[in-house]
């Protein structure tokens, strides 16, 4: 589904690690066959989507940087407001049990790895 971040703050990657044959990522105008191992980064504020027609399961690595144009205290800035919505909505969230709450998730599935 194609999508835009909300904000130019971050860049995203995209690192495939397996089923990567058939897949594919959209940034923009620019339509790219991913390859294993092959980090793709870009601005998330762009809008992009990715396909897998592929047979096997794909698993890719998400994760995000900062934009590298920000100040060291424009990421710790950025950064102290990540955190207090998190302990906002994690103080929002007390008294509530259901599934579709990303704390409750957390408890319960804390100690799933554990012994590996």
């Amino acid at each position: 589904v194609q999508h835009t971040g909300p904000t130019n703050k971050k860049l995203r990657c995209h690192l495939p690690l397996v089923g990567v044959e058939g897949s594919r990522l959209r940034v923009g105008d620019i339509v790219e066959e991913q390859q294993a191992g092959k980090c793709y980064v870009f601005d998330d504020s762009f809008e992009h989507e990715a396909w897998h027609d592929g047979t096997e399961t794909r698993i890719v690595l998400l994760f995000d940087l900062w934009h590298p144009d920000f100040s060291d205290k424009e990421v710790q800035f950025l950064d102290y407001l990540q955190k207090s919505k998190l302990k906002a909505e994690k103080q929002m969230s007390q008294g509530d049990e259901s599934d579709g709450n990303f704390f409750n998730l957390l408890n319960k599935t804390r100690d799933m790895l554990k012994d590996n």
